[in-house]
C-alpha cells in the first residue's frame, strides 16, 4: 500500500465527464502522506497509485475525480469504496459542518469556500474570478490550456495542497462511510444516463416553436406588438399592446406593486392557473413567457441531451436533510400529478430491450417520525393493511360511521393536513392554512392529535428543544442545521425528511449489485432502473425486497416497517403510471393510437393544435 494518497485532476469542461472520450484527464496531481506533490500526464501511472493507496483523498473525488479514472483509465473504483478506502472531503465537510435549507448555502462547499471557512485561505484568484477560469478564457477553453503552463500546474499543486490540509481538520465518523458507499451506488445514475427519446423532443421543441412564432405574430398584428430586439415586450410600444391585448381577451392586465404592466413569470403563471379555459389568454402568456427566455422541459432535455442519446445528471446530497437532487437537468420537476404537464415523462425511455420500472416508499417521512416516537399507539397505524390517513381520522374525529372492513375513513381527506401536520411540525396557523380551515379547529385537531399520541407529542417537544442547539441528529447519524429561531417547524421536518432520505439510502444499499447500472433516477422517494425485460419481474421483486424491510432506531426500539410500492412495467417513464392515474394519454400504447376522442387529453391536444394550423 501507498500510504495516504491526496489526489487532484485537471481535465477538459467538467460537465463532458460522461461523452468527452479519450483525453478527458489533462493532467494529474498527486501526494503521498506529506511528500511533495508530484504533477503528471501519464494517468495510467496515478491509477496505479490510487490502487495501492491506503485511502484516497480529495475534493469531490467520489463523484469526479476517481469517476473520470474509471471511465476513461481503467479504476477499479468498486473496491475502493468497499474497502473504506476513499474520503471525500465535500461529503465530509457537509457532514461536519451541515447546510443550512434553502439556496443560501449552495456555494458553501466547493473547495474554495470550505477552505477559506476551515483553513482561514483559499485559492488564487485570477483575472475576473479563479485562475483556472482566467486560463481557459484564455486559451479558448479547459482543454486547451497548455499541460505544462506553469500556472496551470500551480493550481494543480495547490489543490492538492489544500485537500491535504483540509482533511486533518474534518472528522470522519460511521454515517460517512456508509455515505461514501451511498454516494458511489447513486453515481450509476450519472454513469449509465438515461436514454433520451431524441426524435420525441426534437418534433416538440419545433412545434412549440412553430406555436410561439405563429403567436408573436398575431399579436404583432393584432395589437402591434414590436418583434424587433431580444424583448420587445419590455418597450414603451411593446406595453402599450399587452395592455390591449389582456383587454380584449376580457382580462385585467396583471400588474406588479407599483401599477406596471407583470410580464415575469410569476405573474403570468398565476393568471394562466385563474383563467385554464380561456386558451387565448394561455397562448398569449406562453408566449410572453417566451420572451422571458422560459425554456420548455423537451428543450431543456435536448439541451443536455449528450451524442449517446442520454443525459446524464448531476446526483447530490447538498440539501440540509440530505435530500437526493438530480439535476442538469432537474428531473424532479417532471411532472406526475399535474395533468398540464404529466407527458414531461414520456420523453425518457427503459435502454433498448428493457422497460423502466419505479418504487415509491408509502408514507416515508410518517413512518421516519414514528422510528424516532416510539409512539405505540402512531407505529400501529403504519402496519401493513392499515390505511394511515384513515387511522389518523379516526385518532383525531373518531370511528363514528366508519366501517374498517368496508373502506376508508368519512373524513381521510381531512387527516391528510394532519398527517402531514405529524411529520413537519405544523402550528395552528400552518395547519388551518394547509387545511383550508380555521385556526381554532386547528388547534383543536393538534390538541386531539397529542392526546392520541401522547409519546409523538413528547418527541416533537424534546427535538424542537435540541433544535435550539442549531444542530441535530437522525436515527443514522447525519447530522443537521436548524436555522436559529425555526426550531418548531425545522427541526421535526428535518428528523423526518432527514430519515425518510435515509431509510431510502439504506434501500439502495440493500438492491442487488446486478441492479446498480440499471439505476436511473431518484425523485423525492422513489426509485426509477432500466432492466431487461425479461428479469423485469425478478427485478421488481427485487427492488421490493430491498426497499421493504422493518427498521429500529436501538436494539430495544419497536420497529417500524418501512413499506413500498412497485410501478407498472413501462415503455417510457409516463407508461409506468398508466395504472395510478386516470388519464388515458399516461399510457404509452393511447399516446401511440393516431387520435382520441378525449377533449382533454393532453398528448392529443399538441397533435389536433398542429393539424388546424
Amino acid at each position: 500500500m501507498a500510504g495516504i494518497v491526496y489526489l487532484d485532476l485537471e481535465t477538459a469542461d467538467a460537465d463532458r465527464l460522461w461523452d468527452y472520450g479519450p483525453g478527458f484527464v489533462r493532467l494529474a496531481g498527486f501526494a503521498v502522506g506529506d511528500a511533495d506533490v508530484v504533477t503528471t500526464t501519464d494517468i495510467a501511472s496515478v491509477v496505479e497509485v490510487v490502487q495501492q493507496a491506503d485511502i484516497v483523498v480529495g475534493h469531490n473525488v467520489l463523484g469526479f475525480d476517481l469517476a473520470a479514472l474509471e471511465r476513461y483509465h481503467g479504476l477499479d473504483l468498486t473496491s475502493l469504496v468497499a474497502a473504506n478506502r476513499v474520503v471525500d472531503t465535500l461529503l465530509v465537510a457537509r457532514q461536519n459542518d451541515p447546510p443550512l435549507s434553502g439556496k443560501a448555502d449552495v456555494q458553501r462547499y466547493n473547495l474554495e469556500a470550505v477552505c477559506r471557512r476551515v483553513l482561514g485561505v483559499g485559492k488564487v484568484a485570477g483575472e475576473g474570478g479563479s485562475a483556472l477560469k482566467a486560463l481557459a478564457r484564455e486559451h479558448g477553453g479547459y482543454d486547451q490550456i497548455p499541460v505544462n503552463h506553469p500556472d496551470y500546474v500551480r493550481y494543480l499543486v495547490q489543490d492538492v495542497h489544500l485537500v491535504r490540509e483540509l482533511s486533518r481538520h474534518l472528522v470522519i465518523d460511521d454515517y460517512l462511510w456508509r455515505e461514501h458507499k451511498v454516494m458511489w451506488r447513486l453515481n450509476h445514475i450519472s454513469k449509465q444516463g438515461f436514454r433520451v427519446d431524441v426524435d420525441l423532443v426534437t418534433r416538440l421543441v419545433a412545434e412549440r416553436e412553430a406555436r410561439l412564432r405563429e403567436q408573436k405574430e398575431f399579436l404583432h398584428r393584432e395589437f402591434g406588438l414590436p418583434l424587433d430586439g431580444k424583448k420587445p415586450h419590455t418597450t414603451t410600444a411593446g406595453k402599450l399592446s399587452l395592455e390591449k391585448a389582456f383587454s380584449q381577451l376580457g382580462i385585467e392586465p396583471p400588474r406588479t406593486e407599483k401599477g406596471a404592466l407583470a410580464t415575469g413569470k410569476e405573474a403570468l403563471e398565476k393568471l394562466e392557473a385563474q383563467h385554464r379555459d380561456n386558451e387565448a389568454l394561455v397562448a398569449l402568456c406562453q408566449a410572453l413567457r417566451s420572451f422571458n427566455g422560459d425554456r420548455s422541459m423537451a428543450q431543456t432535455l435536448l439541451d443536455h441531451t449528450s451524442i449517446d442519446g442520454r443525459i446524464h445528471p448531476s446526483v447530490s446530497a447538498g440539501q440540509a436533510t440530505g435530500r437526493i437532487s438530480v439535476t442538469k437537468p432537474g428531473l424532479t420537476v417532471l411532472g406526475k400529478r399535474d395533468r398540464s404537464n404529466v407527458c414531461e415523462r414520456a420523453m425518457l425511455l427503459p435502454d433498448v430491450g428493457d422497460v423502466l420500472i419505479g418504487a415509491d416508499l408509502a408514507q416515508v417521512d410518517a413512518r421516519a417520525i414514528a422510528i424516532h416516537a416510539q409512539d405505540a399507539g402512531y407505529i400501529a397505524a403504519l402496519e401493513p393493511g392499515k390505511d394511515m390517513h384513515s387511522e389518523m381520522a379516526a385518532a383525531v374525529f373518531g370511528e363514528e360511521g366508519w366501517n374498517r372492513q368496508a373502506g376508508q375513513h368519512p373524513r381521510r381527506a381531512d387527516a391528510k393536513a394532519i398527517t402531514h401536520a405529524t411529520t413537519y411540525g405544523m402550528g395552528a396557523a400552518g395547519l388551518a392554512l394547509n387545511a383550508g380551515i380555521s385556526e381554532q379547529d386547528a388547534r383543536r385537531q393538534l390538541a386531539a392529535l397529542d392526546a392520541q399520541f401522547p409519546a409523538l407529542a413528547g418527541f416533537k417537544r424534546q427535538i424542537r428543544e435540541e433544535g435550539k442547539k442549531q444542530i441535530i441528529c437522525n436515527a443514522f447519524g447525519r447530522r443537521m442545521r436548524v436555522a436559529p429561531g425555526k426550531e418548531y417547524t425545522q427541526a421535526p421536518a428535518h428528523i423526518g425528511q432527514g430519515t425518510a432520505r435515509d431509510l431510502m439510502m439504506q434501500g439502495i444499499l440493500r438492491l442487488p449489485t446486478w441492479l446498480l447500472p440499471c439505476l436511473r433516477a431518484v425523485v423525492h422517494d422513489e426509485i426509477v432502473l432500466s432492466v431487461p425485460e425479461h428479469r423485469a419481474d425478478e427485478a421488481e421483486k427485487a427492488v421490493l425486497e430491498a426497499l421493504q424491510f422493518p427498521h429500529q432506531i436501538t436494539p430495544e426500539a419497536k420497529p417500524v416497517p418501512v413499506l413500498a410500492q412497485a410501478s407498472d412495467q413501462g415503455r417510457d417513464w409516463l407508461d409506468c403510471y398508466r395504472s395510478e392515474k386516470p388519464w388515458p394519454e399516461v399510457s404509452r400504447a393511447h399516446r401511440e393510437q393516431a387520435g382520441c376522442d378525449d377533449p382533454d387529453c393532453t398528448w392529443h391536444q399538441t397533435a389536433r393544435s398542429t393539424e388546424g394550423r
